[in-house]
């Protein structure tokens, strides 16, 4: 009995180990930067589980090296059958026959049923909750209930450590296997088989993750299953708004959330990485109400018509400003920072009107605000004058941006402060842009016990 015991891990240690190879040859072909938790994240397994099988990087590339190269020839390849999303064995992701092949509505419903034929166990599909706080079922049998805590979620999408505290969670059920829908550094929901496939679901996970999110354009289907109760007006624009919370940018990861997620809304941020490097912007639009969240959408259109036809950071808080000004009723007035980072040069640059400055954690822990003189948001009767500073950010160092939910708090509630800030950034774990993220949004929630009355808006740029 020992002995059989013996070899059964054995062979799931063997199978783990070409798991993380196959997912490490796919992934660093694409990305070249990828991480050991992006690898792991991609392979299906903790990263515990890489590091027994492999202790640094290098080991991870010495054993790609010495792989024979002959296992891959026995892997299907060409184009997807008609009728099929994957195959009993890895192939090349094609998620765009996925999305032809499919009505977007059906999606999760014939993701579960082609997961089951190549795993040959019962499958379920679950997605992150807008807030973070929930999976929520989506298809497939409801084995673990209609929801599950999310741990570490950043919004509606997981990270490698999100993943790994999910997988330690799911442990009580030994039966159970998780399988990321992992796309550009982040998961946008998991598959869960019940009982032990009869082969990995690791490409049709990564599939799904690229089919839902052009899917998402096309159906309610999943911004419904993403909400457990119906949020304010205001909030659906804002959710509409935002862009993927945890991003793999060149040189770096960004990850951003806003906070409540069903409520108040008269915050945005947005991130787009550009041929100039990286735009990071974040807004406070005054109040929370329906016009504050349609004057949010005005002003971040009118942030990307600039940046689109090559303008400035600085030029586009003029015409952001001049836009709101244009709004026809009451003045829409709001303070909005615009930052472009430099991955060659390392080179930031901060445009700001009238918004908190951005605190500079840098790789040696110490911890810097970036002054500048007090001046008017954007809206108002005063023309915009923004102030531009520039600074160095390096390897390891990391910039992060809020809203005055985070240092101020809302009506009668105790704020962070910039100490409580730079504590909880310095507090954050490994310094990763989602742990930056996620302890703040811990602390607010700490101070403010958990009834927040004002947006709470962290995003961080983490450089490596």
């Amino acid at each position: 009995m020992a002995t059989k015991q013996t070899d059964l891990r054995r062979a799931d240690a063997m199978r783990n180990r070409e798991r993380i190879l196959d997912a490490a040859e796919r992934l660093l072909e694409r990305s070249p930067s990828a991480t050991l938790a992006d690898i792991a994240a991609a392979a299906g397994v903790a990263r515990s589980t890489l590091h027994r099988r492999f202790a640094s990087r290098e080991d991870l590339l010495a054993a790609l090296h010495d792989r024979p190269q002959d296992t891959a020839l026995d892997r299907p390849t060409g184009v997807l059958p008609t009728g099929r999303l994957g195959r009993e064995r890895p192939v090349i992701l094609d998620a765009i026959h996925v999305f032809d092949a499919v009505p977007p509505a059906l999606l999760p419903e014939q993701l579960v049923a082609e997961a089951q034929r190549i795993a040959q166990v019962p499958v379920a599909l679950y997605v992150l909750d807008i807030d973070g706080t929930h999976l929520l079922h989506m298809a497939g049998p409801k084995r673990l209930g209609d929801k599950l805590a999310a741990p570490l979620a950043i919004g509606p999408e997981l990270d490698a450590d999100g993943l790994s505290a999910l997988r330690e969670q799911l442990r009580r059920y030994p039966a159970a296997e998780v399988y990321a829908l992992w796309l550009r550094g982040r998961a946008n929901g998991i598959l869960i088989t019940f009982g032990r496939p009869a082969e990995p679901l690791n490409d049709l996970a990564r599939q799904a993750a690229a089919a839902i999110t052009l899917a998402d354009r096309h159906t309610d289907a999943f911004a419904l299953a993403q909400r457990r109760k119906q949020p304010a007006a205001a909030a659906e624009i804002q959710q509409s708004l935002l862009p993927p919370r945890i991003s793999r940018v060149t040189g770096g990861e960004v990850a951003g959330n806003v906070l409540p997620s069903y409520e108040v809304a008269g915050d945005w941020f947005d991130v787009i990485e550009n041929p100039d490097g990286i735009w990071i912007s974040i807004a406070d639009g005054l109040g929370g109400s329906t016009r504050a969240a349609a004057s949010s959408a005005v002003a971040l259109g009118a942030l990307r018509a600039s940046r689109r036809s090559g303008g400035t950071i600085t030029e586009a808080l003029v015409v952001m400003h001049q836009t709101l000004r244009e709004m026809p009723g009451p003045r829409a007035e709001m303070t909005a920072l615009v930052s472009r980072w430099d991955p060659t040069t390392h080179r930031l640059d901060v445009a700001n009107c009238g918004h908190l400055p951005p605190l500079i954690v840098r790789a040696d822990s110490t911890v810097e605000e970036v002054e500048t003189p007090a001046t008017h948001g954007l809206g108002g009767r005063a023309s915009a004058k923004p102030v531009e500073r520039s600074l160095d950010l390096g390897p390891g160092d990391r910039m992060v941006l809020v809203s005055d939910g985070v240092t101020n708090g809302g009506a009668g509630k105790a704020g962070l402060g910039v100490e409580g800030l730079a504590d909880a950034a310095l507090a954050s774990g490994r310094g990763s842009a989602a742990d930056t993220v996620r302890a703040i949004h811990e602390a607010v929630l700490a101070s403010s016990g958990g009834d927040l009355t004002d947006d709470a808006t962290v995003v961080c740029l983490a450089v490596e």
